[in-house]
């Protein structure tokens, strides 16, 4: 069963620091109704995301503990806890929070997407690998296409180039904005001379995104290519001014 973080909602407090098992009866003005657990652990989840969204570390752990104490199996507090703790350095910590998160809920997609991206953020390329494959399987993830583009990423780290082609192409062919995934499929199809292709994804790229260094270099030589000199002159400028000392920027000069 596939979960989601939700957005931040609220609780009154009193109820959930007494609901420690069962149902309780809570009597508001004339009604009296029963609180489900499981609705508790929700709310307290959602108000620790929420303060995780606002950079309140402090309120969001207290949150997700009292989450933690009424279900340790919640598979949304350990990631959340994991994303945290990778925020505050604490490395250690997040991975013990993400593995008792795929533990618990092995389907659980947004907890194998953020485990990998933490993996990938670690140089652990193979380990992200295995992470976000698990959750590229799931059609319904509302993330599967930045799955496949993190995926590209990790195979093109590890210079598998036709798995990386294979899932920026996945990646745009679930979500045409991907900006990532349409930058680097844009450069393998200049590499593969198809510069016609190379340039109606550069052109798609430009559309949803600011220009990068890698993105300026392109479209200088595709410029070139097809020989035109204002669209050259224009790039060269912005790559001189603004990126003076990318690796980019160097190699436009080897070539000046």
């Amino acid at each position: 069963m596939v979960k989601q973080l939700n957005v931040l909602l609220t609780v009154p407090l009193v109820f959930i620091m007494s609901l420690l098992s069962g149902c309780v009866t809570t009597t508001t003005g004339y009604m009296a109704r029963e609180i489900d657990p499981a609705q508790v652990v929700d709310k307290l989840n959602d108000l620790g995301i929420g303060y995780l969204r606002q950079g309140n570390y402090t309120k969001s752990k207290e949150n997700l503990r009292r989450a933690l104490e009424l279900d340790p199996s919640s598979s949304v507090t350990h990631t959340t806890f994991g994303v945290l703790f990778e925020r505050e350095g604490e490395f250690k910590l997040a991975e013990e929070h993400f593995r008792q998160a795929v533990t618990h809920d092995p389907e659980y997609s947004r907890a194998r997407n953020n485990y990998g991206a933490f993996l990938f953020a670690r140089g652990r390329y193979e380990d992200a690998i295995r992470q976000l494959s698990v959750a590229s399987e799931d059609r319904f993830y509302p993330l599967r296409p930045q799955v496949y583009e993190n995926m590209g990423v990790c195979y093109q780290k590890m210079g598998e180039s036709v798995k990386s082609e294979a899932a920026f192409l996945k990646a745009i062919q679930l979500d045409f904005s991907r900006t990532r995934a349409l930058l680097e499929l844009a450069i393998i199809r200049y590499d593969q001379q198809d510069f016609t292709e190379a340039k109606r994804l550069y052109d798609r790229h430009i559309t949803v995104t600011q220009q990068s260094s890698r993105s300026l270099w392109l479209c200088i030589r595709l410029a070139r290519t097809f020989d035109d000199l204002d669209k050259e002159a224009s790039c060269t400028l912005v790559l001189k001014n603004i990126f003076p000392a990318s690796e980019e920027f160097k190699q436009f000069q080897k070539i000046t």
